[in-house]
Parts: C-alpha cells; structure tokens; sequence
C-alpha cells in the first residue's frame, strides 16, 4: 500500500509540473490547427480526405517538441515494384505438341504407305512445326514489349513520386517558417519535427501496420529557438532554411536487439492469457526518431461483447457481465494496470543498453474504453536512457527511478 501511494504521489507531483508549464487544452487547439494548416499544404490547398481524425496524428511530447505528421499523398501512395518477373517459358508446352506431332500415325487399315501419300503427311508435319514456332516467337515478342511498356510505366510513376516529394519538402520548410508559431507554448529548446507516416496510421487505436510504412519516409525538423529567431527578424529566411535538417532514407534504422526483446516481453506479459488487468489488442507498433528515442504504441482493451446485453472479460475469468458490472470491474482494475506497467518498464526496461542517455523509452498507451469510469482515456509513460542504465548498474534504486519516470494521464473518460 505504501509502495503504490508513492506511485501516486510522484505522478500528482508530475502532473502539477506538467500543468504549470503547459495549457493542456490550449496545446491541444494549437496541435489540431497545426496538423489542419500542413495538410492544406501538403495537398495544394485542396479540401481532400486524408484518412480518419488526422488532428490525433499531432502529438506532444515533453521535453522534446512536437510530432505532426505529412500524411503521403494517395496518388503516389504506393511502393515502386521490384523488377518484373521474366514471362513464363512456353517452351516445354510447345516441345511437347511437336512431339504429339511426331506420334502421329495414321493407320489406314494396316496399309502401308506410298511415297506420295508419306510426303504429303511430312509436309502436314512440318507445316505444324513452323505454326508452332511462330507461335512462340509472337508469345515472346508480346511478353517484351509488355515488360518494356511496364518498366516505362514504373520509372514514370517513380519520377512523379520523387517530384512530389520535393514539392513536399518544401511546404513543410514554408509551414515551419511561416506557421510554426501556431505552437506557442513549445519552449526554445524544443523540435517540430514533420514526418511521413501512412494513411491509416493512429496513436492509440489501430495501430496495427505502423512499420509497414516506414521505409522511405520523409522527416523535417526544426529547433523552435531558429524558428523565433527568423520571426524576430534575427535571421534571414535562407539562414532559417539552411537550419532545418531534412532526412530521407531509402531504410529505416531497425530496432535495436534489446528493444526489439523488450517489445517481445511487453507483448507476452499483455497477451489474453498472462495479464491480469487489461490486454494488447495490437502488436505494439514503434516510432525510432533520432534525438529522441524510441516510442511504443499499446492499445489496451479488457473485455468482449457476448450477445447484445453481457461482457466477458478474459482477464479475470468473467462471463456474462452487464454493463454496470462490467464497467465497474474494469474501472477497478485500472490502479492496478498502471502501477504493473511501470514496474514492468523499469524492470525489463533496465536491460535497454541501445538508448543514449538523453534519449527516451516512450510507452504511450490507449485505455480500454469505458464510460462515466473516471479513468483516463489514455496514459504516457516517459523513462531517459540514462535512469535505465543507472537502476540496471545500481547506481540508483527502484524510488529513485520512479522519480524519474514521468506519467502523463489523458482526460479522464
């Protein structure tokens, strides 16, 4: 009991220090005007749909900036093919009618077979062979011109592609110049970091894919204290261009060994299965940006609908719930969930040696639906490099650690 009123204790000090520093609802407007402003941009200032609740693509971060995201443009949304595959060899099919040809007896009542009429059949024979080879020299030459029309086709749509993402890169520099005060609560130290990311792409609910778009992607930063430089008039436009650090690589870094075991652990402690509390209903998808570390997306859930009017919930081995019930018991399950997912941060997180001391272990977590609960909708945990290696040599102890790691609760639903 003591252990979990310090839990509490050190997350309302957290909170309180969060609410000084930042106008939660006012950082919110100001991420939702933001993203709307780079998406007109983006798409040419045309009123398209670029997917579902675009505005909770733009995310906060303490101690770091802003995340907004550049949502790629549907009509060069797709993936550059390998090369094409050689047409299929038609050539066993076709050796195999000439020799249905070659077998070709006629037998004309055990007659044998004068000279004319054994010339006139080795004609009909050869007559055969040379439509066959026709055949196959048409077949081939059809299956080049397609692979010469498709491969034209290809480099066109690639060049396209690369034109709009030039394009791309330079309304992101003209939203960071020009509109990137819209944010105005971020600190001097702090980024707007722009990033490519897929369509269907969401923080805290279905998530599911987030790697599947990574490779190529396009990310521009910027350091806020540039930015206020050139709006004071400090800097000159080129100068604040020649700041901003764009970054496009043709593959993404992968996630480090002891990253990616710390997700394969998160995954089996939050299976149906092993939690007690609530379940990942995805396979806890990953953000890598460099400077400030990594981010791992869960989304929680805790029960299942059975019928129209009862819940299950696996976790506790509960069926046939009513609602009231059912949201009662998930509502007191939540200090439980949160106070095991921060001790399973710092204790399997410990063993993170791939993040830099400044860098961050983010778990940024979306709730189980529940209404009227009081519970949060979502739930951010932030731990640096450095506190993990510290507990994992000793040099500090789980409190210490905890003091560390900073919770960051959503509205409360």
């Amino acid at each position: 009991m003591k252990r979990y009123s310090l839990i509490v204790a050190l997350f309302l000090m957290g909170m309180i220090s969060f609410a000084q520093d930042i106008d939660k609802a006012k950082m919110n407007k100001d991420l939702k005007v933001a993203q709307t402003v780079l998406n007109s941009l983006v798409n040419d200032n045309r009123s398209a749909n670029w997917g579902n609740n675009n505005e909770e693509q733009a995310q906060y971060i303490e101690d770091y900036g802003v995340i907004l995201t550049m949502p790629r443009n549907r009509a060069f949304a797709f993936t550059i093919a390998p090369e094409m595959p050689p047409m299929p060899d038609f050539s066993n099919a076709i050796a195999r009618s000439f020799e249905v040809i070659e077998d070709i007896r006629i037998d004309i009542e055990d007659e044998e077979l004068d000279e004319e009429t054994r010339a006139e059949i080795e004609a009909e024979r050869a007559e055969r062979r040379a439509e066959l080879a026709e055949r196959q020299a048409e077949l081939e030459r059809r299956a080049e011109i397609a692979m010469e029309r498709a491969q034209v086709k290809i480099l066109q749509m690639d060049s396209m592609r690369n034109e709009k993402i030039a394009e791309n890169k330079e309304q992101v520099i003209e939203f960071l110049l020009d509109y990137g005060q819209l944010i105005s609560q971020l600190k001097d130290s702090d980024k707007i970091l722009v990033m490519e990311k897929g369509q269907d792409m969401r923080f805290y609910r279905n998530a599911q894919g987030v790697e599947a778009v990574k490779s190529n992607r396009l990310s521009i930063e910027a350091k806020v204290s540039d930015l206020r430089a050139f709006q004071k008039g400090k800097i000159d436009r080129e100068e604040a261009k020649s700041r901003i650090v764009i970054n496009q690589k043709a593959e993404v870094k992968p996630l480090a060994k002891d990253l990616t075991l710390l997700q394969t652990i998160m995954r089996r402690l939050y299976a149906k299965d092993l939690s007690d509390t609530y379940y990942l209903n995805s396979r806890m998808p990953y953000d890598q940006i460099e400077g400030l570390g990594v981010i791992f997306y869960m989304d929680m859930v805790s029960s299942i609908r059975s019928g129209s009017d009862f819940w299950n919930v696996p976790t506790q081995d509960r069926e046939d719930l009513i609602q009231e019930e059912r949201d009662e018991l998930i509502k007191s399950l939540y200090p439980q969930f949160e106070e095991e997912l921060i001790d399973n941060i710092l204790e399997y997180g410990k063993n993170v040696n791939s993040l830099a001391d400044d860098e961050q272990l983010i778990f940024k977590v979306g709730i189980t639906k529940c209404t009227d609960c009081g519970i949060p909708e979502t739930l951010e945990l932030q731990v640096k490099g450095k506190t993990l290696k510290d507990l994992k040599s000793g040099k500090i102890n789980q409190n210490q650690a905890l003091n560390d790691l900073k919770v960051i609760k959503g509205a409360l639903q």
